[in-house]
C-alpha cells in the first residue's frame, strides 16, 4: 500500500511543461508553492542569462503573430489523502 511521504502535505501540484512540482496541505498551498518554484527557476535562468535556452529546450516558441499571447503553463493537482 502506498503511504504519502508527507502526511501534512497531501496535495501535489505539477507543471508538466517545466517538469516542476511541489506540495502543500491544501490545493491552494500546493499551487502557491509550485508557482514559487517556477518563479525561482525562471529567476535563476534570467540571472544566468539562459532564459531563452531553457524555454527553447522545453519546447516553447515565440508567438507567430505580434500581440499574440502565449498560453500559461498548466498546473495539475493530485491529492494523496485517504
Amino acid at each position: 500500500m502506498y503511504e504519502p511521504a508527507a502526511k501534512d502535505a497531501p496535495f501535489v501540484a505539477y507543471i508538466p511543461e517545466f517538469d516542476i512540482s511541489s506540495c502543500g496541505s491544501t490545493q491552494d498551498e500546493a499551487i502557491k508553492n509550485v508557482k514559487q518554484a517556477l518563479d525561482i527557476t525562471l529567476e535563476e535562468a534570467e540571472k544566468d542569462d539562459t532564459t531563452e535556452e531553457l524555454l527553447t529546450e522545453l519546447g516553447f516558441e515565440q508567438p507567430q503573430k505580434e500581440g499574440q499571447a502565449a498560453r500559461p503553463p498548466r498546473i495539475v493537482i493530485e491529492s494523496f489523502s485517504r
